[in-house]
């Protein structure tokens, strides 16, 4: 009898310290909020989710619950590239630059066959205007066999070449990025405008043909119509595509800024000009579309804005009655600005900026561009 209480009392001590383990185990973790706590718990799964919901934040202008959720990702998967690739773009989109290099870089590290980081990376250092590095990250994307995104990838090296002055190079990577994929609405619409600037007319014409196989017609196609026509010297095709820009848009700015244009040159004068030699109305270089990030994709319609020379800050003549163009419907990018930061000065959600002025998801603009800081669709006279 003293043998068998004496191993009763052994096995309650047991069962009391395994208790005390699994008391101190659970106090120590504590599972995070809004999870129940479970023995197959899968931390990389949550991860995934946090993830998923810090970037519907983000989509949403909510950036303080963005960052919560970004970091418990990375609590419960420190070593997730996808945790650090998430919190890069965070980063990069209030403008904190460094933090933000810092986060592809580990992404990178944990992941470094990854060709959507990889491109990401190119992108931000583009905008950075790091284009060596850049390129050879966008390199290291397109060579990758599993990579379903090249003529992404080929678009982005486009843009950062233009970033550059590189023109000849901007135009063989977007043929290259419409060879892989012949329907890519943006590349051509991206590089009828190049054409343009470079005074290729013809081809101009031929790649907006392409261009509206795929998209609708819009104020923004319409004015690359007319600033085309004029180029070849087609007096009365420009002002057929103007009048249907004044018949569909009236109020819009592009609007006005075809109404201001100086009468145009006769035909036989402007066969004259050199062939690189753009029109007169065409002088101002056209502002490249920003790069592109698949973070978060946005579908939108696949017209690009045309730009406006027009400076939001310019004094109109009168107090009582402002033309389109005179309102403080545009933001001219000046040097050091993001669109962050751009948001927050016309009071703005961060992602009405993108949808408005048809950005990437990354928010990448670069100096000199126009942005609309409302609705186009809103502007009337």
């Amino acid at each position: 009898m003293y043998e068998f209480l004496k191993g009763q009392f052994t096995m309650a001590r047991r069962l009391i310290l395994v208790c005390l383990l699994v008391l101190t185990g659970c106090v120590s973790e504590p599972m995070p909020e809004g999870f129940e706590r479970s023995d197959d718990f899968d931390q990389v799964e949550a991860a995934k989710t946090r993830i998923s919901l810090g970037l519907t934040y983000l989509k949403n202008g909510n950036y303080s619950q963005a960052k919560v959720n970004l970091d418990r990702a990375l609590e419960f998967a420190p070593r997730h590239a996808d945790a650090h690739y998430s919190m890069a773009y965070y980063y990069q989109l209030v403008g904190e630059v460094k933090r933000a290099q810092e986060y592809y870089e580990n992404a990178l590290s944990l992941d470094p066959r990854n060709p959507d980081i990889a491109n990401s990376y190119g992108a931000f250092l583009c905008q950075q205007g790091d284009y060596p590095k850049a390129k050879s990250f966008f390199d290291k994307a397109v060579n990758s066999q599993t990579y379903a995104n090249s003529a992404e990838t080929y678009e982005n090296m486009a843009l950062c070449s233009l970033s550059q002055g590189a023109m000849e190079d901007a135009v063989k990577y977007l043929n290259t990025a419409l060879n892989h994929q012949p329907t890519r609405a943006k590349s051509l619409f991206l590089l009828s405008e190049v054409y343009i600037e470079t005074g290729e007319y013809q081809n101009a014409k031929d790649t907006l043909k392409r261009y509206l196989r795929v998209a609708r017609v819009s104020a923004e196609s319409l004015w690359l119509a007319v600033q085309i026509e004029n180029g070849l010297g087609d007096e009365m095709s420009a002002k057929g595509y103007g009048d249907m820009l004044l018949q569909l848009y009236p109020g819009h700015p592009l609007t006005a800024r075809y109404l201001a244009l100086e009468p145009v040159k006769s035909p036989a004068k402007q066969v004259t000009q050199k062939a690189k030699t753009q029109p007169v109305e065409q002088q101002q270089p056209v502002d490249s579309v920003v790069i592109e990030k698949p973070v978060v994709v946005v579908e939108k319609s696949s017209t690009q804005p045309a730009t406006s020379t027009t400076r939001p800050d310019v004094a109109p003549v009168s107090k009582t009655e402002k033309s389109p163009t005179e309102r403080e419907t545009q933001h001219v990018v000046k040097a050091g600005e993001n669109l962050y930061r751009i948001s927050l000065q016309h009071n703005v959600k961060l992602q009405r900026l993108i949808e408005w002025n048809q950005l990437d998801p990354s928010g990448a603009i670069k100096q000199g561009m126009t942005l609309w800081v409302v609705d186009p669709t809103t502007v009337n006279d």
